[in-house]
């Protein structure tokens, strides 16, 4: 006996067994369904298979004239506080490595209470040079201290 055809009608689909029936076609949802996975696995992908070129973008900023501060707002000049009867700041404009005590090298950035001794130590001090002759003062530190100390 041949196996129905879906468009048989219900009644001759009931009286054959349950596992000669034919209940439905399933090639269109699977096809379907197949469909579906390979676009969402695209639109997954893509961006992975094929990236999207990354091209730099180009400010134009004016530079600032050499010896001029980098920053508008800046100046070449550490800031001078003012002095009143009750408070004496411990720097005021460039400290000179010279003449400055303890205290106002460790008020310094970078400089604790042992390199304000290996500063007095190494005293005097007449360029940047000696400067970076003192153990423990490296490129970072001076980059810091050059715009805020004297000799």
């Amino acid at each position: 006996m041949t196996p129905p055809l879906v468009n048989d009608p219900p009644t001759l689909r009931a009286r054959l067994p349950y596992n000669e029936r034919v209940v439905s076609n399933g090639r269109g949802w699977t096809l379907g369904l197949g469909a579906g996975v390979l676009l969402v696995g695209a639109l997954a992908l893509g961006p992975v298979v094929l990236p999207r070129p990354q091209v730099p973008t180009v400010t134009r900023v004016a530079l600032a004239a050499p010896g001029a501060p980098a920053l508008p707002g800046a100046s070449a000049e550490p800031p001078t506080y003012p002095t009143t009867a009750s408070i004496q700041p411990l720097i005021s404009g460039r400290v000179n490595l010279n003449t400055a005590t303890q205290e106002q090298l460790e008020a310094l950035p970078k400089i604790g209470p042992a390199m304000a001794a290996r500063i007095i130590a190494a005293r005097p001090i007449r360029s940047q040079t000696d400067l970076d002759a003192i153990k423990g003062v490296g490129e970072a530190t001076l980059k810091v201290l050059v715009p805020l100390v004297s000799y």
